[in-house]
């Protein structure tokens, strides 16, 4: 069923619903404007916020086969008083239930996102499950613009593509009350996931990798894919995705796909100084040997894991002293972990702790077992 079908077979449902208690009928239905999502921008022009949304178009009825769409921009002062003003372009009041996407520019996110998102937490009919992101291209309303290229509704696709995430670990999952709930919690900075515009073969599509990092409300940096993976194997937040592993000469030859992962953190005092020890075991299956030979002369099994673990390692306290050092943003979640675990520690240090973060010592084990090698233990051979 596609996305405009089961939209619409929703509305139908409440529909009839509210017709037997002679609360509702169809006509409120069809005065309303179904949003799908937003983009939230700073207008050149006057410097006001600048609210894109995107609409379903239900005019085709249940039998149309492709969802469409309708876009509406409208700048203002507050995005409470903008919501209200669009009413008056479309002639329908907003209908907010099936929105699945929030994106913001990375100006307004710099910027402090209070202002861009207090409205939406307080409104009564927003929902708290929607995805928030970041772009990563000049504006946020570039991105919601690719639906007149693929043809598609932008934040409904967005939304399956975080959906699907589990299986890349390339960006973080962040529903706004998630975001708005860290922006509360001492010891646990806010992230969001970066949305990109990738372009190929002269084809646009949208490409959700990275990560938005955030002290209070304002972004201060970026992390990467691979620093994005490294950070949520700290935070135990792994459920899939690859390990590109390269052989003993330094080539990349094998894939390790992971099955599982659990990471321990257990903070300690030593020497005088607050510790965050980090313990990671990840389950992988060799999915891919890059090489006519398949495993080198004097390769084994053993040897693959002992460079991923070596690889994890580094890879882990890279990111956390690149944080540590540029961002100050405790994004591991390391003080509400001491506070949960050693909450005589946390009381010396929460007063402090951006500072007491700086400064801490994290030391890494981490271990990676391949459990199988999947159909085949042997390499492809070619013939002569």
């Amino acid at each position: 069923m596609s996305t405009l079908r089961r939209v619409l077979s929703v509305l139908v449902s409440v529909l009839l619903l509210f017709s037997i208690s002679g609360c509702w009928n169809y006509t409120e239905v069809d005065d309303m404007s179904i949003v799908a999502g937003v983009a939230i921008d700073k207008n050149k022009a006057d410097g006001k916020l600048l609210l894109t949304v995107e609409l379903v178009d239900t005019n085709g009825g249940l039998d149309k086969t492709q969802a469409g769409f309708k876009m509406i921009s409208l700048s203002g002062d507050t995005m409470f008083e903008i919501v209200r003003n669009i009413i008056s372009i479309t002639g329908k009041k907003l209908f907010w239930s099936h929105a699945k996407a929030i994106i913001v520019s990375e100006e307004v996110a710099r910027e402090g996102l209070i202002k861009a998102i207090d409205w939406y937490s307080r409104d009564t009919e927003t929902r708290s499950d929607v995805f928030i992101f970041v772009s990563g291209e000049k504006t946020a309303r570039e991105v919601l613009n690719l639906n007149s290229t693929t043809q598609a509704i932008m934040s409904f696709e967005l939304a399956q593509m975080m959906r699907d995430e589990k299986y890349i670990s390339s960006a973080p999952t962040v529903e706004i009350w998630d975001f708005i709930d860290k922006l509360e919690t001492l010891g646990n900075n806010s992230v969001a996931p970066m949305v990109n515009i990738h372009v190929k073969n002269n084809q646009k599509n949208e490409r959700v990798e990275g990560t938005a990092v955030f002290v209070r409300d304002r972004m201060v940096g970026k992390l990467d894919g691979d620093e994005t993976k490294s950070m949520l194997f700290v935070k135990n937040l792994v459920t899939g995705g690859v390990l590109d592993i390269e052989d003993k000469h330094g080539t990349p030859s094998y894939s390790l796909e992971i099955i599982s992962n659990q990471t321990k953190l257990k903070p300690r005092m030593a020497e005088g100084r607050l510790q965050m020890q980090i313990e990671t075991l990840t389950q992988t299956g060799l999915d891919e040997v890059m090489t006519v030979e398949g495993f080198m002369k004097g390769e084994t099994i053993q040897d693959i894991e002992k460079r991923a673990s070596e690889r994890m390692e580094a890879d882990i306290l890279a990111l956390i002293h690149k944080v540590q050092q540029e961002y100050d943003a405790d994004i591991f979640a390391f003080g509400e972990n001491v506070h949960e675990n050693q909450p005589k520690i946390w009381a010396k240090v929460k007063d402090h702790w951006p500072e007491a973060f700086a400064d801490l010592d994290v030391t890494v084990s981490s271990k990676v077992e391949i459990q199988s090698s999947a159909k085949t233990t042997r390499a492809i051979r070619l013939g002569d």
